[in-house]
């Protein structure tokens, strides 16, 4: 990255959590869509389980998303805003810190007079249980753990040269600290209400990065110009709950029959405590009124298995994406692009905004109507259409861009089998060439996958735009984003049928005789000059070109008469 001319980041991402991982895809694929307009941003990943599936998808996709980025600062289309990534995992795997009861050193000094205070503020199973797959939803002693762990990180880091070079917290916490010296500072944090890692987060977060700061200048610092926002999810998907067995040998572990219940409890005391109400300048609520998510009948349909035990964390914790996810992603741009500066300065407590969803009733159950206005914050922003002189709304340039990048991405996987190399070359062939590395070639390749779907011999493993689609238990009318219900159903690849779903689809355009390659690419000279030496910021932007000149299917207000039945 340092061979970019970008300007230092004014915004700051803190993904907490499982799912403020998941929201941290979600807003890197709102970045790759061109739907966020800073040059760069500096993100960090927070988790207290290392080895965290969500986490290492996450990491994936910011792989991916580095290589497509480089040297493309400020060209915003496809993929465009420089990413600044750092890690902080607190190191609970030595035997000194594996437990609350090590950490605080119990056992030392007067050891009696220690396990007396610990107990009058947490159970015996919650001071004894093994973290190294995180809190387990036990945001009472996570809030402490975290503080502690961000607070030592910085005073080693402060104290030794070894440590400051390798701690990637103390980079992104001195980047705030810079930043608060030139000017604004926006710090905003995504987590649930209702897990260990996020829960435990986001309540103590601004208190920590304001704490560290000062402990880096020691305390030669005005905060003055710091800004905190967050975005908290409230439980919007279940499991089914531990075996006695299972409890009796983990001693503590998550249940989600009591998420609602957490999640209650952890939004009065975001109201109330004047703690937050001082540091906090927003909070966007997202909630999900409908029925939540079963993961064992997503395994069972997606994965064709029963689910298994309940799982604490580690490589097995990998959930599927969601529509709250993504509405929380824009919270993130709302925050950062559409918030005046003036109101961060007049605001002097913590305003708080919710989302609502609009829904029918069908019989006793609700169903969600999930539109890309729902994504969209503020006033909708005009651009002019290429060639047209039309004017779209946020709403509308989200449309457009994301059916692009998801046709775009079935294309490769399907058409292509997943090698982008092959579609270059069907380019060529229309006088359009475009030089992209081995490495460019590999990520994009990935970054489709994940976008669509994986398929493996007879095992189709559903991407990012089609776990949304089966988190709605499959809407059949439209419901999602108001696409059509087949060109999401990717699972209808199982088997040994080659057909399945049908992205043509999409557009009104591409729903032609002949091969849907060649569709598109006549579609793709038609809207662009030849090229004998593009790049991939001249491949993105004719990319861009194409699409935009296409029309999304609007299949809910075309069957608007099925929907009403």
């Amino acid at each position: 990255m340092s061979s970019q001319s970008i300007k230092p980041s004014k915004n700051f991402l803190i993904a907490a959590g499982g799912t403020g991982m998941r929201c941290l895809q979600s807003f890197l694929n709102l970045c790759a869509l061109g739907m966020y307009e800073g040059e760069s941003i500096d993100i960090l990943l927070l988790e207290t389980d290392i080895e965290n599936g969500d986490k290492k998808n996450s990491e994936n996709l910011v792989t991916w998303y580095h290589t497509l980025t480089t040297n493309m600062a400020g060209k915003f289309n496809y993929f465009g805003p420089v990413v600044n990534f750092y890690t902080f995992v607190p190191d609970y795997s030595k035997d000194n810190k594996r437990r609350f009861t090590l950490i605080s050193r119990v056992e030392e000094g007067d050891s009696e007079t220690n396990r007396m205070l610990a107990d009058l503020f947490y159970e015996e199973g919650v001071q004894e249980f093994d973290l190294m797959h995180g809190f387990r939803a036990q945001t009472h002693v996570g809030t402490f753990l975290m503080y502690h762990a961000i607070i030592e990180e910085i005073r080693e880091a402060v104290a030794k040269d070894v440590v400051r070079n390798k701690s990637q917290l103390y980079k992104f916490i001195n980047k705030i600290k810079e930043q608060n010296t030139i000017d604004e500072a926006r710090v905003f944090v995504v987590g649930s209400t209702f897990g260990g890692t996020g829960a435990s987060s986001i309540p103590v977060m601004a208190r920590a990065i304001t704490d560290a700061a000062k402990i880096i200048t020691g305390g030669m610092i005005q905060m003055e110009n710091i800004y905190f926002g967050a975005v908290i999810l409230t439980p919007y998907f279940s499991f089914k709950s531990p075996s006695k067995e299972h409890k009796k040998a983990e001693r503590v572990i998550a249940d989600a029959q009591f998420f609602a219940h957490n999640s209650a409890a952890a939004l009065m005391y975001y109201i109330k405590d004047t703690t937050i109400s001082k540091t906090y300048k927003r909070f966007y609520f997202i909630g999900w009124p409908f029925q939540s998510l079963n993961m064992d009948d997503y395994k069972a349909k997606v994965a064709g298995t029963d689910g298994g035990k309940t799982i604490t964390g580690g490589k097995a914790q990998e959930n599927p994406a969601h529509p709250n996810e993504f509405t929380g992603a824009f919270a993130a741009k709302h925050f950062f692009e559409m918030t005046p500066k003036e109101w961060f300065k007049e605001t002097y407590t913590t305003e708080v905004r919710f989302k609502a969803i609009e829904y029918e009733k069908n019989q006793e159950e609700k169903v969600a109507f999930f539109h890309f206005d729902d994504l969209v914050e503020g006033e909708p922003k005009a651009e002019a259409k290429e060639g047209k002189g039309a004017k779209r709304t946020l709403a509308e340039i989200l449309k457009n861009n994301l059916s692009g990048m998801y046709y775009f991405s079935l294309l490769i996987q399907q058409d292509f089998k997943s090698n982008f190399r092959d579609f270059l070359a069907a380019l060529k062939r229309y006088n359009f060439s475009y030089t992209f590395s081995d490495e460019e070639v590999e990520a994009i390749s990935r970054y489709t996958e994940y976008f669509s779907f994986k398929k493996d011999d007879k095992i189709v493993k559903p991407g990012w735009i089609p776990q949304m689609f089966y988190s709605l238990k499959e809407p059949k009318r439209g419901e999602f984003l108001n696409l059509h219900p087949s060109t999401l159903d990717v699972l209808m690849l199982k088997g040994d049928k080659p057909e399945g779903f049908n992205k043509n689809l999409l557009f009104k355009e591409t729903q032609k005789s002949g091969n849907i390659s060649d569709v598109l690419i006549s579609i793709w000279a038609k809207h662009n000059h030849p090229i004998k030496k593009g790049t991939k910021v001249e491949f993105f932007q004719h990319m861009k070109n194409t699409f935009d000149n296409l029309t999304v299917t609007n299949w809910f207000e075309e069957n608007i008469n099925l929907t009403k039945k």
